[in-house]
């Protein structure tokens, strides 16, 4: 698909935070899965606090603290949830 420059981080960026979920809820894997979210996060630094109407900031600190919360976890991190993508509405009044 094509993009302009201006968006192709962030998109990767999110093409990386899905690869790490699903490398976590499908195999286990918690390092590299972690690995990548950071990696998403550096991609996602220039597009705060929100960009294309995801609430960017918002989904950088719920990946952080699932990552550092699977980093620490004693048991295989099952139980955390997995951050969703939240939309940025529309409002006529701010």
């Amino acid at each position: 698909m094509e993009t302009d420059e201006g968006s192709k981080p962030f998109l990767e960026g999110l093409i990386q935070l899905a690869a790490a979920f699903r490398m976590f809820c499908d195999f286990g894997e918690v390092k590299g899965a972690v690995r990548m979210i950071y990696q998403a996060l550096i991609r996602f630094e220039n597009y705060q606090p929100a960009f294309l109407q995801v609430r960017v900031k918002d989904l950088c600190q719920a990946a952080e603290e699932w990552a550092k919360a699977a980093e620490h976890a004693e048991a295989k991190p099952s139980a955390i949830s997995i951050p969703k993508i939240q939309i940025q509405r529309f409002s006529f009044f701010r």
